[in-house]
Formats: C-alpha cells, sequence, structure tokens
C-alpha cells in the first residue's frame, strides 16, 4: 500500500489498519518524528507489575502488566516520577519516549526524575488473555483503565527505588498521555484524584461524541480550500447516485473505484473516505510535496498525475483513469468539476492508496493486490471478526472493544444536512454501531453494550466541562481530534478559556500530539514554544509539592514533611538545579 509504507509520512500503518474493523480513522496513539539522536539508555530497564484485574471486585484476581523504566535524570529516592500511558498500543512501539527527544525526557530533565512508561491493560504483553473474545474483554472498561494508573503508582515496587519514597504520593508523580492516553490522563484527575500531583493531556478527546461528524471539520479548515470543495462535491455525487437506488448506477460507481465486490453501500462509502483520516498523521516536519494527503489533493485537483501502480512494469490497472485538468467552478459546470474530481480520485484511489492495503495485513484470504475484503463488514467469516488474539496484526480489536462497549464511539459520519458534509452521508452512527454485534456476539451472559449511550460517559468524566487542579492541556489547531477537546469549536460555552490551574496551549498550525516529540519542537519554533511553556509551568507545579504549605492547601495526603534543604528534599533526592 504505498501511502502508508513510510512511518515518517503517516502515524504509521498501525494507526490506520484499524480500518479493517471500523472504516475510519482510528484515535492514533502518537509517535516521533526521524532522530538520530536517540540512544538506548544504560540506566534503564523493564518489568511487571501485578495489576488488578477489577478494580471494583478485587477477589477477580491479577494479571501482569509491564511497565518501562528509565533513571537517566533521576535524583534518587523521592525525586519526581513522569508516567507515561502510551495508550491503545503495545509499549514496544514506544521506547523512543524515555528520551530527551521528547517532551517527557524534557520533564525528567528538568525535575530530575525518573521516567516510567506503562503499558495499557489488553495490550502487547499486558493483555490479561490471549483470546480476546467477548467474554474475555469485559474487564477491558474505562474505570479499571483509570485505577490502573493510580494503583500502580502507589503500589508498584521500583526497581531503582526499593525503599518506596518514590511512590506516590510520597513523591510528586505527573501522568502524561497524548491522544486517548491524554483524556485518560485528563479523565484520572477527575475520577481518581490525589494520587498524582499533576498532569498532561495532549490532543485529549475529553467529550465523547456518538456522532462525531465534527472529526472533518478541522481537516476542512486546514486543507487546500479547492481540494475541500473537491471532496464536498464527491461527497454529494456519491449520495445522490446511492440514494438513486439504480443497482446499475451503483455498481459502475464502485467499479470506478475497483470496490466492486463490496455489498454494502455503507461499506463502499466508508472505505473511500478512509483517506481523509491521513491529515491527522502529517508531521510538522514533512514536506507537504511527500504527503500523500497533499498528493491525493493535487491529483484529485488535477495539479499532480497519479503515480502508477505497476507492479508488474505495466503503467494501467485494466481501464485505469488518468488526471484531468484542474476543476474550475468559474469556467466550468458543477457537473464537470463533479466528474473530473471524481474521475481524479479515483484514479489516485486506484493507483497509490488502494493496491496491497488488505494484503499488507498477512492474512492469506486477502492476498491479492486489489482484495477489497479488508473493507467488508458484512462478511463475519473475515479475519478481523475471526482474529481474536491478543497478537494479531495490529492490535485494533480492544480498541474496537472501547467505542463499541464503553461505549466511546467517536463516530466518523457524515454532517447533518444542515452542514456540508466532506465524506458520504451513507457513512453514518447506524452503520458504524452495526459492526460492533458483529465483532463481538454474546457469549453466554457476556455481551457488548446494549443500553450505554456516549453521553453516559461525559456524565462520568465532565467531559468538555473537566474542572480540575494541575491539568495541562495542550491542543494543535487543525487536530480532527479538537473538536472533542477541551478546546472544540463545538463546545457549548465555546473553547475552554485557560486558567491557573487548568491551562490549555495551542499549537498554531498543529496536528495531532505535536506537543510531545521535542526533536521536532526544536526545528518548528510553534512547537518548541510551547514545548517551553509546558516545561514552565510543569517545574511551578513540582515546586509547590516541596512546599509543605502548598501541599497543606491542596489537601494532599500527609505522609512526611518534604522540603527543600540546599538544593534537596528531606524526602531523599535532589531537585532540579
Amino acid at each position: 500500500m504505498k501511502t502508508l509504507t513510510n512511518p515518517i509520512l503517516l502515524l504509521g500503518v498501525y494507526s490506520f489498519l484499524v480500518q479493517a474493523i471500523f472504516p475510519q480513522a482510528r484515535l492514533p496513539v502518537v509517535t516521533l518524528g526521524t532522530s538520530q539522536l536517540r540512544r538506548p539508555s544504560k540506566l534503564s530497564g523493564s518489568g511487571n507489575f501485578s495489576q488488578r484485574l477489577n478494580h471494583s471486585d478485587p477477589s477477580a484476581g491479577t494479571f501482569n502488566q509491564q511497565y518501562i523504566w528509565n533513571t537517566e535524570y533521576w535524583g534518587g529516592p523521592g525525586s519526581p516520577v513522569i508516567l507515561y500511558n502510551h495508550g491503545e498500543s503495545p509499549s514496544s512501539l514506544a521506547t523512543d519516549y524515555l528520551s530527551n527527544d521528547t517532551l517527557v525526557g524534557l520533564y525528567a530533565q528538568a525535575l530530575n526524575a525518573a521516567m516510567v512508561m506503562i503499558e495499557h491493560r489488553y495490550w502487547g504483553k499486558s493483555s490479561p488473555f490471549q483470546v480476546l473474545d467477548t467474554q474475555n474483554l469485559t474487564h477491558l472498561t474505562l474505570n479499571n483503565s483509570i485505577h490502573d494508573m493510580t494503583y500502580f503508582a502507589r503500589n508498584v515496587r521500583l526497581p531503582f527505588d526499593l525503599s518506596g519514597d518514590s511512590n506516590a504520593p510520597k513523591a510528586p508523580w505527573v501522568l502524561v498521555g497524548g491522544s486517548y492516553a491524554g483524556a485518560l490522563s485528563a479523565w484520572t484527575s477527575k475520577i481518581s484524584p490525589g494520587t498524582f500531583w499533576a498532569h498532561h493531556a495532549s490532543s485529549a478527546p475529553v467529550q465523547v461524541i456518538g456522532n462525531f461528524w465534527q472529526y472533518f471539520e478541522p481537516i476542512r479548515a486546514g486543507m487546500p480550500q479547492n481540494c475541500s470543495l473537491s471532496f464536498e462535491l464527491i461527497a454529494e455525487h456519491i449520495d445522490d447516485v446511492l440514494a438513486g437506488k439504480n443497482s446499475t448506477e451503483i455498481l459502475e460507481l464502485k467499479k470506478k473505484f475497483l470496490l466492486q465486490d463490496l455489498v454494502s453501500d455503507a461499506d463502499f462509502a466508508s472505505a473511500i473516505s478512509l483517506p481523509l483520516g491521513m491529515w491527522q498523521s502529517i508531521l510538522a516536519i514533512t514536506l507537504k510535496t511527500e504527503h500523500p494527503f497533499y498528493q491525493m489533493c493535487d491529483t484529485v485537483q488535477g495539479v499532480r498525475p497519479v503515480e502508477p501502480y505497476n507492479p508488474n512494469g505495466d503503467d494501467t490497472i485494466g481501464e485505469i483513469l488518468t488526471a484531468r485538468s484542474p476543476p474550475n467552478l468559474v469556467d466550468h459546470t458543477k457537473e464537470v468539476v463533479t466528474v473530473r474530481a471524481l474521475n481524479n480520485y479515483a484514479a489516485w484511489w486506484n493507483n497509490e492508496y488502494f493496491p496491497g492495503s488488505c494484503a499488507s495485513w498477512g492474512y492469506p484470504d486477502w492476498n491479492h493486490t486489489f482484495s477489497s475484503a479488508c473493507y467488508d463488514t458484512l462478511n463475519t467469516s473475515n479475519p478481523q471478526f475471526t482474529d481474536l488474539a491478543v497478537s494479531n496484526i495490529n492490535s485494533a480489536r480492544p480498541w474496537a472493544w472501547l467505542l463499541c462497549n464503553e461505549p466511546f464511539g467517536w463516530w466518523q459520519g457524515g454532517a447533518p444536512p444542515e452542514v456540508t458534509s466532506l465524506i458520504s452521508r451513507a457513512v453514518n452512527v447506524e452503520y458504524l454501531e452495526s459492526i460492533c454485534h458483529r465483532l463481538f456476539p454474546q457469549q453466554g451472559t457476556a455481551q457488548v453494550n446494549t443500553w450505554k449511550i456516549p453521553e453516559s460517559i461525559n456524565l462520568f468524566t465532565d467531559g468538555w466541562h473537566i474542572n480540575t487542579t494541575r491539568v495541562l492541556f495542550v491542543d494543535g489547531e487543525f487536530d480532527p481530534w479538537r473538536s472533542a477537546s477541551i478546546s472544540s469549536d463545538f463546545r457549548d460555552d465555546g473553547p475552554f478559556q485557560s486558567t491557573t490551574k487548568q491551562p490549555v496551549l495551542i499549537v498554531k498550525g498543529g496536528r495531532h500530539g505535536y506537543d510531545l516529540d521535542a526533536w521536532i519542537g526544536e526545528r518548528v519554533e510553534e512547537i518548541g514554544s510551547v514545548q517551553r511553556q509546558a516545561v514552565t509551568q510543569m517545574v511551578k507545579w513540582v515546586q509547590q509539592f516541596y512546599d509543605i504549605e502548598e501541599r497543606h492547601k491542596s489537601g494532599w495526603e500527609w505522609l512526611k514533611p518534604c522540603k527543600r534543604i540546599n538544593n534537596t528534599s528531606s524526602c531523599g533526592g535532589n531537585l532540579w538545579k
């Protein structure tokens, strides 16, 4: 799949292969740009923590939760600890985060802190079960995921400090996360306060939204205007054809994109909406001419020819379409512009996105270059429904469970009638929710959610109206997930205004998790400036921990007094210089 072969261009194949379960852009874990400076530290290691399977019922047993640590900047017992949760992916994909090429490392350097990364339950080496059927997934809940963090911080026996002086709340712990893990960080401050002294929530979608059509609005605002116009026309045309119920016309439309094998019209419409999700993964240092999102736009607008897919030396795929002249509403009718945009998009899809997109999973049944099976959500014999292993190709099943069962939702569908849509309205909540019951059939008394609604999560967490202390939010101006963040333009009171208790920083021109990569921050001032502000804020907050009066005013759990004496804490441990 040409558009996904370079991990620098996207957040990696991992973020988008979830399309085979839910054909939409995944809430991505945040990956880093390329750095020649990253190196394994000798002051690091890993361990397993005996975590409760069910925090509401300790008798349910335990499982091993993996964590990785680095003490390169640690000041000794009683010094701060930065706990980084990488979210919905194996921690093996994120070992680079424990270095000063990341904001986690900048925090550790400024605070003389240890860095610890904990793997989310049900991913990687931290799954209680190796078979992720409906019954075994019942312990994967938001409540358990939050309390995993607090129980770990208080009870882990850190190999580098067996005295326990570095456990929370004796020492100041800072919980850092980006994307879903950023929301977890913020939600933890509300649901389970009193363990973490401070929190960093990057690109955190704190508001759960069932019909998340707003996902596409920051994309529309940031993408080239002519390109957004082209996609609006394409979406309108697709909806007109599908609404016409003319089977011949519908089949011809599917054939145009080599998706004639898809029985479901919604599967077809959803599949060809996927490339818009590439927007969330554009790195700040990526040249526009090198990223497939902008290449797609240029081709759709007719200013860039397609790169022919020619594994056998052929320049065409059957009756391949080629890019036409630039669409122009001034010189041409709407119908002409629509047809040209549609044909150009099909040419790009057929040559540069679709080939190998299903084969890249590695399943034998999908091995054909032009297989469309991974976009088929009706065939329950497909591997996305039958591969229940925790080690499956992209670990997407636990994330799908959270979307369906909590339910997080965040279903990225077409816009309501009063808003011009970037994608077909055939992609809607009903279609996406219907996949849940095929993915997770009832097993005895265990079944996927049949009664909860996304709003129940917001009642639990306070959603857009979360109001806690020492939580730093950072959002990207053009991040699609900002629509669900505290900075959302769709928040009923408008974007949250930064306060001293709950500061908000915006990365101008930023997308998803831009603040977490310090290596890029050294090269892009809009990011570096936000990172410097974040470090200054976190240093100020952590200094307050060592002030007895400040801790007393905060109602912090009283264990033993800590104060600065010759730049050293009486809890044991050097502070920052």
